[in-house]
């Protein structure tokens, strides 16, 4: 994968979905908790965790993980 300056992944519509499983890891995301805590919490692995930010920093145009949360403040997902 690469980017182009000009090219942004995301939908800056606003019209994003995330599938529940997303939105519970956005949560805790939103908390302040480290992937190994999220993992823990859910039940999930650590690498699962990462694998589901990298699809939430994708469907939310971001790159970082204080960009996702600002995102989902501002749009309302959290």
């Amino acid at each position: 994968w690469y980017r182009c300056s000009q090219w942004r992944w995301g939908s800056p519509s606003g019209a994003t979905r995330l599938s529940p499983r997303k939105l519970d890891v956005l949560r805790q995301v939103v908390t302040g908790a480290r992937n190994s805590d999220i993992a823990a919490r859910l039940g999930i692995t650590e690498r699962t965790v990462k694998a589901h930010l990298g699809s939430i920093y994708q469907k939310l145009g971001v790159e970082t993980r204080s960009a996702a949360v600002a995102t989902a403040v501002e749009r309302k997902l959290v």
